[in-house]
């Protein structure tokens, strides 16, 4: 213990040792070239960490920053040695050139456990090779992605004509049929052609429904708007069928978004169509939005005093074609919710149901604030920010 603090009490104090110009026979030129040598490797060390730090400060989210601040401390500290070498020929602090070397040790031990530690990682990090070359892959996906959603197009386009025009037709043979043979037909064919004739509506609302599912996620043209006016539009539309119930729908202020707004209108559509469908029988449906600003998402809620949904259904219902009743009870084609869960997803949110049985339900959905059209559809590489 005395020796340390003997040692640290003359840390600075050169009187034990006279200036390396005096110990052996230097002559001028060698002493001027150690000299020259040692400040220049100096110079050489200290602009290397000054290079590090201006790439970290540049280069935001460097990987492995920890690494790349210890070799600059490593690299400094050996810059500080030559630099006290050189010193040496005037200023014999011996005890401080220990110090100095004995921290550039521990530091430099430090740098290689730091070094095997990430050395996995590092191997993990790809190179510009491996961007260059996941960049020409990506651009191959995406073009084949447009190239199948074109098609996608084309053949929903195709599917609708074609099977709605067979369906045009055979619903007005059928008005011709009634209004010429009505007479004449007893209950047992009116009740046919009424049957028959319903069948083809729902028909038809099955392929716009599955015209609507395919569209989800074919374009990225979004556009700024408020949610409040867009939720005002689908009560607007949906007066009727709020009349007809007597519902009361609660709508608090809602976030501008920049999305797209056809996606959006589908989703709060289905969502507040379904509140108002399956309410009980005899009691008018209150149907309750809200939205919670959350840590780089909104999370929104759509609730109603509905029949409610068992759990064992919770994650089926999100499924296409899953209907958990007959059309005798509630009509639909079972694709709504599988539309909603779609557009969510593809925004990069998540939606879920939580509800008990005979005393409603609600649905929550996620949206990110910033969205990246990747996600949403792979052309453009930016970011839009939703809120």
């Amino acid at each position: 213990m005395n020796t340390l603090v003997d040692f640290f009490s003359k840390l600075f104090d050169t009187s034990d040792w006279p200036p390396r110009w005096y110990c052996g026979n230097w002559t001028d030129f060698h002493g001027w070239l150690y000299l020259f040598s040692d400040l220049t490797i100096w110079a050489a060390y200290m602009a290397i960490p000054l290079v590090l730090i201006r790439f970290i400060i540049v280069k935001k989210g460097v990987p492995l920053i920890r690494v790349f601040w210890l070799f600059g401390a490593f690299i400094l500290l050996c810059g500080f040695t030559h630099l006290l070498d050189a010193t040496m020929f005037y200023w014999p602090a011996y005890r401080f050139n220990a110090v100095i070397r004995f921290l550039t040790g521990v530091v430099s031990i430090a740098t290689v456990i730091a070094l095997i530690r990430y050395f996995d990682e590092a191997v993990g990090l790809r190179t510009s090779q491996e961007y260059n070359m996941e960049l020409r892959i990506r651009q191959q996906v995406e073009q084949e992605l447009r190239r199948s959603n074109e098609e996608l197009q084309q053949f929903a386009y195709v599917a609708s004509h074609d099977l709605q025009s067979p369906l045009k037709t055979i619903e007005n043979y059928l008005k011709l049929f009634e209004a010429k043979y009505g007479e004449g037909l007893d209950e047992n064919g009116h009740r046919i052609i009424d049957t028959t004739t319903a069948a083809a509506g729902r028909m038809r609302g099955l392929i716009n429904d599955l015209l609507d599912f395919s569209r989800v996620g074919n374009s990225i043209e979004f556009e700024t708007f408020q949610l409040d006016e867009l939720v005002s539009e689908i009560c607007d539309e949906l007066q009727n069928d709020i009349a007809q119930t007597e519902a009361t729908i609660d709508v608090p202020a809602l976030p501008q978004l920049t999305a797209h707004r056809i996606d959006m209108k589908r989703l709060f559509q289905n969502l507040i169509t379904n509140a108002l469908k399956y309410h009980k029988p005899g009691v008018a449906p209150e149907v309750k939005l809200s939205f919670r600003d959350e840590a780089g998402l909104y999370l929104f809620s759509i609730s109603d005093n509905g029949i409610g949904i068992e759990k064992t259904y919770f994650d089926r219902i999100f499924l296409i074609f899953q209907r958990l009743h007959g059309r005798g009870e509630y009509p639909g084609t079972g694709i709504g919710l599988a539309t909603c869960k779609k557009i969510v997803e593809i925004y990069g949110g998540k939606i879920w149901v939580e509800s008990t049985v005979g005393e409603g339900s609600t649905f929550y959905f996620t949206l990110p604030k910033m969205i990246n059209p990747l996600r949403y559809y792979a052309q453009e590489n930016q970011l839009h920010s939703v809120g």
